[in-house]
Protein backbone atom coordinates (compact mmCIF):
# COMPACT_ATOMS: atom_id res chain seq x y z
CA UNK A 1 0.00 0.00 0.00
CA UNK A 2 1.35 3.44 -1.05
CA UNK A 3 2.22 5.68 1.77
CA UNK A 4 0.96 8.88 0.18
CA UNK A 5 2.17 11.18 3.04
CA UNK A 6 5.34 9.65 2.86
CA UNK A 7 5.58 11.20 -1.33
CA UNK A 8 3.75 14.16 -0.67
CA UNK A 9 6.65 15.27 2.55
CA UNK A 10 9.35 14.01 -0.07
CA UNK A 11 8.08 15.59 -3.38
CA UNK A 12 7.38 19.16 -1.10
CA UNK A 13 10.99 19.27 0.71
CA UNK A 14 13.07 17.84 -2.52
CA UNK A 15 11.43 20.25 -5.73
CA UNK A 16 12.90 23.54 -6.05
CA UNK A 17 12.62 25.67 -9.55
CA UNK A 18 16.22 25.53 -9.76
CA UNK A 19 16.16 21.68 -10.37
CA UNK A 20 17.23 20.61 -13.67
CA UNK A 21 14.25 18.77 -15.76
CA UNK A 22 16.65 15.76 -15.03
CA UNK A 23 16.88 16.51 -10.79
CA UNK A 24 13.15 16.89 -10.65
CA UNK A 25 12.70 13.14 -12.42
CA UNK A 26 15.03 11.85 -10.06
CA UNK A 27 13.70 13.03 -7.07
CA UNK A 28 10.14 12.62 -8.53
CA UNK A 29 11.12 8.76 -9.13
CA UNK A 30 12.67 8.39 -5.91
CA UNK A 31 9.56 9.55 -3.93
CA UNK A 32 7.41 7.09 -5.64
CA UNK A 33 9.56 4.53 -5.07
CA UNK A 34 10.08 4.68 -1.61
CA UNK A 35 6.73 5.45 -1.13
CA UNK A 36 5.42 2.56 -2.45
CA UNK A 37 7.87 -0.30 -1.54
CA UNK A 38 9.74 1.37 1.33
CA UNK A 39 12.91 3.14 3.16
CA UNK A 40 14.96 -0.32 2.88
CA UNK A 41 13.99 -0.26 -0.72
CA UNK A 42 15.92 2.85 -1.29
CA UNK A 43 18.99 1.59 0.02
CA UNK A 44 19.65 -1.24 -2.06
CA UNK A 45 22.83 -1.75 -3.97
CA UNK A 46 21.03 -1.32 -7.47
CA UNK A 47 18.67 1.89 -6.32
CA UNK A 48 20.41 4.57 -7.56
CA UNK A 49 20.64 2.81 -11.29
CA UNK A 50 17.42 2.19 -11.17
CA UNK A 51 16.31 5.83 -10.20
CA UNK A 52 18.68 6.84 -12.93
CA UNK A 53 17.22 4.65 -15.50
CA UNK A 54 13.69 5.85 -14.75
CA UNK A 55 14.11 9.26 -14.72
CA UNK A 56 15.84 9.08 -18.14
CA UNK A 57 12.89 7.63 -19.40
CA UNK A 58 10.52 10.05 -18.08
CA UNK A 59 12.79 12.86 -19.50
CA UNK A 60 12.96 11.61 -22.77
CA UNK A 61 9.18 10.37 -23.44
CA UNK A 62 7.50 13.88 -24.53
CA UNK A 63 4.04 13.03 -23.18
CA UNK A 64 5.68 11.54 -19.24
CA UNK A 65 8.51 14.25 -19.03
CA UNK A 66 5.16 16.56 -19.47
CA UNK A 67 3.52 15.19 -16.96
CA UNK A 68 6.64 15.06 -14.53
CA UNK A 69 7.01 18.30 -14.89
CA UNK A 70 3.49 19.39 -14.29
CA UNK A 71 3.49 17.50 -10.97
CA UNK A 72 6.91 19.34 -10.01
CA UNK A 73 5.25 22.60 -11.08
CA UNK A 74 1.89 22.23 -8.80
CA UNK A 75 4.61 21.31 -5.76
CA UNK A 76 6.70 23.70 -6.25
CA UNK A 77 3.96 26.30 -6.69
CA UNK A 78 2.28 24.64 -3.33
CA UNK A 79 5.35 25.09 -1.89
CA UNK A 80 5.74 28.84 -2.93
CA UNK A 81 1.93 29.43 -1.68
CA UNK A 82 2.65 27.32 1.91
CA UNK A 83 6.11 29.94 2.09
CA UNK A 84 4.12 33.42 1.61
CA UNK A 85 0.92 32.13 3.98
CA UNK A 86 3.89 31.96 6.77
CA UNK A 87 5.08 34.70 6.11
Amino acid sequence: MPNYELFEEKISSGLHPSLSAREMAERIVAAVLEAEYGRTFTMSPNFAKMVSTLADILVTNPEMRRQALGIASAYIKKNRDRQKNRA
